[in-house]
């Protein structure tokens, strides 16, 4: 069994952190390292790439999340490449990317990796929804203002109180899942 906390969580974002450690109900260590993501169309993959690249930079354990965001009208993109579209374009752009068509139907997904040089632990996390007509809601980071999840009463996940949104969201999925896969 490795203890959650017990692993370096590597990211760049102090939202992710934050929002990882409410989730998680402990205090984690966040180191931020610039790590190549690995381009494909699959979320896992991408996260595994980067838990290895992140232990293979510090030599300790690690935790890894990514997560995508896929639209249901564009053939599942922009998926994992979504951190690329909100700092070229913003969040209001993915609303935009939508005219036109009637299918506004999205699903957020997380990938968690812990790794620890020989063992793997996974957790992913799903929840589908659609994509709102504009921007709404203040609370929350990156596409948070767009994303209403089907749970969400209309609602984006900025629309919500953090302890909602993080309660079910597709982060609080994964790492719940990782969490069990630690506890095994």
């Amino acid at each position: 069994m490795t203890p959650i906390a017990s692993l370096a969580f590597v990211t760049s974002s102090p939202h992710k952190h934050r929002e990882a450690e409410a989730i998680l109900g402990v205090r984690l260590e966040r180191v931020a390292l610039d790590l190549e993501e690995v381009q494909g169309l699959d979320v896992v993959e991408v996260a595994r790439s980067k838990a290895r690249a992140a232990f293979a930079a510090l030599e300790r354990p690690v935790l890894v999340e990514d997560t995508a965001l896929e639209l249901a009208a564009l053939g599942g993109f922009p998926g994992p490449l979504i951190r690329w579209l909100l700092e070229a374009a913003g969040p209001a752009a993915i609303p935009r990317m939508l005219d036109g068509f009637a299918e506004r139907g999205a699903t957020a997904r997380c990938a968690a990796v812990a790794w620890d040089g020989a063992r793997e632990r996974l957790g992913v996390g799903e929840v589908g929804g659609a994509i709102a007509a504009r921007p709404a809601g203040e609370s929350g980071f990156g596409w948070d203002v767009v994303f209403v999840p089907s749970w969400g009463g209309g609602r984006t996940y900025a629309e919500m109180p953090p302890e909602e949104k993080n309660a079910r969201s597709h982060r609080a999925l994964a790492l719940a899942a990782l969490r069990r896969e630690l506890d095994r």
